[in-house]
């Protein structure tokens, strides 16, 4: 720049010169010369312009005179030659050469070839003039001090190709044919001035490894270059340089450049180049911006003057710096239709981004940062390539995705807020927070990836948040207000891990799954509701610490094997002594206080020899005294699991006591209602009435039963086998027996072993066949074996096989034997 701004101040000194020489001439000439110009022509065909008898007029041209070089002319000024307007013919040539040409009116027609030399130039010497090039010749700016010029002056050049290198400066210049920068090597700079600047309708160009600088008097010196274009051919480099650029195309090819290195402007353009800020200089943009190509701003950035719109086939990438932001003080919008990539910082306290395409960081070293005023994003906001997003803002996300991809990270800064929308991963991308905030209060953001909240640090939350991926803790969910977690994801936690609040007051709805250890409250508890899942899985315990208005389940409690699930506080499912709602599996240990259940009302499952549910007050089972299971009540017990009540039990819902487990009561067992499925055992000391409902199953029950319900040797029709009673039968008349047959072997049809004495007194046996099982005639089925039988089944339902067999009940004094025989 310091050459240009040297070679700018030698024209203007040899401009001055001249204009003072000249004016000089004028007033020595004062009287002679004749009141209209007259027009003085090269008669010599070729020759020097300094010879008077060179010309028409037997003088050399002055400013007054209009200067004509016939066609085919070839002169060469030597001197400061002066023309008021000057036309040179077809195939003619001027070369300046040492001299200039100083032309004072409104037409230079130029159909040959105009040569400027070292040290000359072309000048459009009156102020206030507009001067018009026509006649479709060439200007050669045949060197790097090569000048064209008209300070104060307007040019417009229609159809002339003006090429080479060297200044070209004009006040106000306006171009409908080709500039073209085409020395290799060299380079060609415009300059204007103010108020409009440069017009182009035509194309400004570098070539042939050329540069092409376009450069103001001041910055934001208008370019209108609508309908026009300005480009970079193969090897070549335009630079812009602070003109505010409106309309037309940018354009390059091969690998032409188009380069920002003083804040240029773009308005309302397209760009089909590839454009690249060097030197950490910004590019205001401004309207509508078409980019079919790219921007590049490794160290510098785009500012946003207004509300832009930027679309097109193109991207835009960032480097290490501002890279995208208001320009200056004043309110700035960014409509973005295009992939945008990079590192650096978008935003500031004046901008809004509003993303409809792909905003991606992408440079490893370099995070790419979103700040300031909320920003709207319905198309993706990702990291990828094993970069950083960093987001210190408000994100309203509603219909858009946030993503961090494989090996990459996106960081919620503690100014941090997403709303709405969707964040995911993939790989080992993964979302983190130092204390940003998700807020579902009015928009549900979804969180369908891996959220990492590392040890010390929260994740603020509000409203509702809907989680199909995993939330890992190692430090703390906040509650900024009353929040809901949903979703068919996963809240995973540590042993230091919590959900907390900063508020009283402020509810916690689990409607997910949350598992782990550490704690769900903390020093200031919240009241917590679970309509999910709260799995205790860890070896240390999870806690569950409401404040005084109590923890609520209507989900499900999981304690595994090995794990403590301890509610500390008010349980609001107890009260009375009885367990309402909720689910609780239990392989491990399930603690609260005062935990002494009498009627269980909720589903209990233990699973396993250890499991065991505790009050932790007195470290003893919480079942221990339990008398009743209500008809909302379900208690199984699986895996060697045996529970013992010091009572007589009542059940109303559903006992079951799976395979290798075992239920004992201390005195009787009735059930007036509901189901008992015995695959293990069942004890009752004092015997088994069972009123109504169904009695099931493939284990032992080691006790005297008399039954008026139903029955079944076996866990379903389908599953027939053997049930066995250890003590007396005793079947009433309402009673039903329930046999499945689907075999002749053992275990493939239904049997009560009874090993005391069996009364069968006006009670009803009912046959099933299962598995499509058809029997012969002369097959033979022990239904029941007993040490002793009395009665028979009043009533036989299934007797009937087909047309031509039926099975026929036979008695003896230890059984019943179902046989097939003919007949229907």
């Amino acid at each position: 720049m310091a050459a240009q701004f040297s070679l700018r101040s030698y024209v203007r000194s040899v401009f001055v010169l001249f204009s003072k020489l000249v004016a000089i001439s004028v007033l020595a000439c004062v009287g002679s010369t004749p009141a209209l110009a007259q027009t003085d022509t090269f008669i010599s065909g070729s020759g020097m312009w300094s010879e008077d008898e060179n010309w028409s007029l037997d003088q050399v041209p002055v400013r007054t005179n209009d200067c004509v070089l016939p066609a085919n002319s070839v002169v060469t000024s030597d001197l400061a030659g002066e023309c008021a307007n000057f036309t040179l013919g077809a195939g003619g040539a001027l070369t300046l050469t040492p001299g200039y040409l100083f032309v004072y009116s409104s037409s230079l027609v130029n159909q040959g070839v105009i040569a400027v030399g070292p040290g000359n130039g072309l000048a459009f010497a009156q102020p206030s003039v507009t001067t018009t090039i026509t006649g479709g010749g060439t200007i050669n700016l045949t060197n790097a001090s090569s000048v064209f010029t008209g300070s104060g002056n307007t040019v417009i050049n229609a159809d002339n190709t003006i090429h080479g290198q060297g200044f070209m400066e004009v006040t106000q210049f306006t171009n409908h044919a080709l500039i073209d920068a085409n020395v290799a090597g060299g380079s060609l700079q415009l300059h204007a001035g103010v108020p409009t600047g440069i017009v182009n309708t035509g194309t400004i160009q570098a070539s042939n490894g050329a540069t092409l600088q376009l450069t103001p008097q001041s910055l934001g010196t208008a370019f209108n270059n609508t309908g026009g274009i300005i480009q970079a051919l193969n090897g070549s480099i335009v630079q812009l340089q602070g003109y505010n650029f409106t309309g037309g195309t940018l354009v390059s090819s091969g690998t032409g450049v188009l380069q920002e290195v003083n804040t240029a402007g773009l308005n309302n353009l397209t760009n089909n180049s590839n454009y690249q800020l060097i030197g950490g200089n910004i590019t205001i943009l401004q309207g509508t911006i078409v980019n079919n190509a790219t921007f590049t701003a490794q160290h510098g950035g785009f500012q946003i003057n207004g509300t832009v719109t930027l679309k097109g086939s193109g991207s835009v990438t960032g480097g290490d710096s501002a890279f995208i932001k208001s320009a200056c003080c004043n309110p700035a919008n960014l409509i973005n239709l295009q992939p945008i990539q990079g590192g650096g910082n978008i935003g500031d306290s004046s901008f809004t981004l509003t993303n409809q395409a792909t905003v991606n960081a992408n440079n490893p070293a370099s995070p790419l940062v979103l700040s300031g005023t909320p920003a709207f994003n319905t198309g993706t906001i990702e990291a990828t390539n094993g970069a950083t997003l960093d987001i210190r803002n408000v994100v309203n996300n509603t219909g858009g995705t946030i993503s961090a991809q494989n090996g990459s990270t996106v960081l919620l800064d503690n100014t941090a807020t997403i709303n709405g929308g969707t964040l995911t991963t993939t790989g080992t991308g993964t979302f983190q927070t130092s204390s940003g905030t998700l807020d579902g209060t009015v928009n549900v953001p979804t969180n369908a990836g891996l959220f990492t909240v590392a040890q010390f640090n929260n994740l603020l939350t509000k409203g509702t948040i809907n989680n199909t991926g995993t939330i890992a803790l190692g430090g703390c969910i906040g509650l900024e207000a009353p929040t809901t977690i949903t979703g068919s994801g996963q809240v995973t936690m540590a042993p230091n891990s919590c959900f907390l609040t900063f508020s009283s007051g402020l509810t916690l709805t689990n409607q997910s799954t949350i598992s782990g250890a550490g704690s769900i409250g903390d020093s200031n508890p919240m009241p917590i509701a679970n309509k999910g899942m709260i799995i205790a899985n860890q070896s240390t315990p999870l806690l569950i610490v409401p404040d005084a208005t109590g923890f609520s389940n209507t989900g499900t409690l999981v304690a595994n094997a090995g794990s403590v699930l301890s509610i500390q506080g008010l349980f609001k499912n107890f009260a009375k002594n009885t367990l309402t709602g909720g689910t609780y599996s239990v392989a491990g240990t399930l603690q609260f206080q005062n935990a002494n259940i009498v009627t269980n009302s909720a589903n209990i499952t233990l699973t396993g020899g250890a499991a065991k549910i505790l009050n932790s007050f007195t470290n003893t089972s919480a079942l221990a005294n339990l008398a009743t299971n209500s008809a909302k009540g379900v208690l199984s017990l699986q895996g060697g699991q045996v529970l013992s009540s010091g009572a007589s039990v009542s059940n109303q819902g559903k006992l079951t006591i799976g395979t290798g487990s075992g239920f004992g009561v201390s005195n009787t067992y009735t059930q007036t209602a509901g189901t008992t499925t015995v695959d293990g055992v069942l004890t009752a000391p004092a015997g088994i009435s069972l009123n109504k409902g169904s009695l099931v199953g493939l284990g032992v029950v080691a006790a005297s039963v008399t039954s008026s319900a139903s029955v079944t040797a076996g866990d379903l029709p389908a599953t027939p086998g053997k049930l066995t009673v250890n003590g007396s039968y005793t079947q009433t008349s309402t009673g039903t027996l329930n046999i499945s047959v689907g075999g002749l072997a053992n275990g493939s049809f239904g049997q009560l072993a009874v090993s005391n004495g069996v009364s069968l007194s006006g009670t009803t046996l009912s046959i099933k066949r299962v598995n499509h099982f058809l029997p012969k005639i002369g097959d033979t089925f022990a239904i029941v074996t007993a040490g002793a039988l009395s009665g028979q089944f009043v009533t036989v339902r299934g007797a009937s096989i087909n047309s031509g067999e039926h099975f026929q009940v036979n008695y003896s004094a230890t059984g019943v034997t179902l046989k097939v025989v003919s007949g229907p």
